[in-house]
């Protein structure tokens, strides 16, 4: 018999199971049992929890959240279609739904699986060798696997923030839990300071406004701009609502269409993206590898795409937007940089963008590009050894490139634009302080990886994490954040060998591996080949 532990019940770990399942026979499958540890509901997990707010909806198009397999071959789309008929058909359903779908495929597979699935509603606090086998220890006990599998997603509940947020009235990050953001804790009338202004950020304010009964004013006509947008408050709400970060911008909310030459154009340079990460893996100098020449790919397709759309856009003016974050100004000269999105007047620029309303600009060539080869990005990445110098200028690349192509919905833009201009809702200048009396919210949530900061240096996010790093059963890069793993997900240890039988997947692995961050399973290959890995041991022990 095989005793499995998986600690982590959100979505990468039920992907991880339902592959597995699906590659055992009826009859070997008796030979595993399969611990789920998670506090929360596994499928859905924390950031996926049942007890939203309608409120709040998926920041990405449904399509793409598929757990289907031999136990139901309903993707989400599918499900919500048969669940919730009287749904209207949208690309960012409310997110609670999201949760019930993944809650019930999990359920299946316990319930109508052919191996044994229990779901225990723990946090693991230890994960240790002993012998050929892994101790894993927490308020249970301890119980001893044969295999142990790390799917801690956003971190381990009740994790406290890195960089805590003195007087916060949440005092762990929101991450699917906002039972704090009540009327007791933010009452009416109040100033609310939110750290943050990203898609977590967008969220409270949707949740102190929308959540407590305010209401939305739309046009009779074409509003794509947010012109004629009102939001009808209702009383319950704060006086006002200050959003704050350390760039003083927001993201770029998401173009719902783009025309069909600029994704042929897109599409035309996954090849060569891909040749490229070819070429460089066949000789690897000892300094890691220089990314010059993958640059020059995205570069050269940012500029076909700008000729396409009529932009004079340049190579000099698309890199300084890629490295600081700023858009050029169309109506200015070509390498003049913009004022980043900071107001309402921002986000209708952005918006008439997307519609074509208004000239385009380098963010929005960025986003066409950095979305529509992030999946070839992923797989040319992936586990590609970088010089420090190429590391760094990823990170920083990716920072702001990821703000212009994973922003929020065109709804939520609209909304946010409607709070702007109602005088509930603004956006801090750099350096400005939470005034006297002001109700402070965290809304920045724990970043990707295992350690809070890059290595050599970087603080472990958990114990488990700690324990593992300090026995050499695991190991981090210098210059990242995550957990060297092999292809299938096993651990490498301190030597870089296999740490045979403990694995990671998702958030835990960021920085080596890119993009762990999303439902999209298809995104990721690490979950299939562990499932396999896993498979034939167990087929093996049931043959032998």
């Amino acid at each position: 018999m095989i005793r499995l532990a998986v600690i982590g019940g959100g979505p990468k770990s039920l992907f991880a199971l339902l592959a597995l399942h699906d590659r055992l026979t009826s009859a070997s499958s008796r030979q595993i049992t399969v611990d789920v540890f998670d506090p929360f509901p596994p499928g859905s997990g924390s950031v996926w929890r049942g007890e939203q707010p309608d409120v709040l909806r998926l920041n990405v198009n449904m399509g793409i959240v598929d757990a289907s397999s031999s136990l139901s071959s309903e993707n989400f789309s599918a499900w919500v279609r048969r669940v919730a008929p009287e749904s209207p058909a949208e690309k960012y359903p409310q997110r609670v739904l999201v949760g019930r779908y993944l809650r019930e495929q999990f359920q299946l597979l316990s319930q109508h699986g052919n191996m044994a699935v229990v779901h225990a509603p723990f946090v693991v606090t230890g994960v240790e060798r002993a012998g050929s086998t892994w101790r894993v220890s927490g308020p249970f006990g301890s119980h001893h696997y044969d295999e142990v599998l790390l799917a801690t997603g956003h971190g381990l509940a009740d994790a406290v923030p890195f960089t805590p947020f003195p007087g916060a009235a949440n005092q762990h990050a929101l991450i699917g839990d906002y039972s704090t953001l009540t009327t007791e804790n933010i009452p009416a009338e109040s100033t609310v300071w939110i750290r943050g202004a990203a898609l977590t950020a967008y969220d409270v304010a949707l949740l102190l406004t929308e959540g407590r009964g305010g209401s939305w004013q739309w046009p009779d006509g074409d509003c794509h701009d947010g012109a004629g947008v009102h939001y009808l408050a209702s009383g319950g709400e704060p006086l006002h609502i200050v959003l704050s970060s350390r760039s003083g911008s927001l993201m770029y909310p998401k173009s719902e269409s783009v025309p069909e030459r600029v994704s042929a154009c897109v599409s035309h340079y996954k090849q060569p993206l891909r040749e490229w990460g070819r070429q460089v893996r066949d000789e690897v100098p000892d300094c890691g590898v220089g990314l010059s020449g993958m640059w020059s790919i995205l570069l050269d397709c940012a500029q076909e795409c700008a000729h396409l759309m009529g932009s004079t856009a340049s190579a000099l003016s698309l890199w300084r937007t890629a490295m600081t974050g700023r858009s050029a100004d169309p109506g200015l000269d070509a390498g003049t940089l913009a004022s980043a999105v900071t107001t309402a007047a921002g986000l209708r620029g952005s918006l008439a963008v997307n519609h074509y309303a208004a000239p385009i600009t380098t963010a929005w060539l960025w986003a066409r590009v950095w979305s529509g080869l992030y999946a070839d990005l992923v797989l040319v990445m992936d586990r590609l050894p970088r010089s420090n110098q190429a590391r760094k200028e990823f990170v920083r690349v990716a920072h702001n490139l990821e703000r212009f192509a994973f922003g929020p919905p065109e709804l939520t833009a609209l909304k946010l634009v409607a709070l702007f201009d109602s005088g509930i809702l603004r956006l801090a200048t750099p350096g400005e302080s939470p005034p006297h009396g002001a109700v402070l919210v965290d809304a920045v949530t724990p970043g990707p990886g295992a350690l809070h900061t890059a290595a050599p240096g970087g603080r472990p996010s958990s114990d488990i994490i700690a324990g593992l790093l300090h026995s050499g059963h695991v190991s981090v890069g210098d210059g990242d954040r995550g957990l060297l793993t092999d292809v299938d997900g096993t651990a490498l240890a301190r030597d870089g060998s296999r740490t045979e039988s403990l694995a990671a997947l998702g958030r835990p692995t960021e920085d080596p591996t890119l993009g762990h961050d999303t439902l999209n399973r298809g995104l990721h290959g690490e979950y299939g080949l562990w499932a396999q890995r896993v498979a034939d041991r167990v087929i093996d022990q049931f043959d032998s």
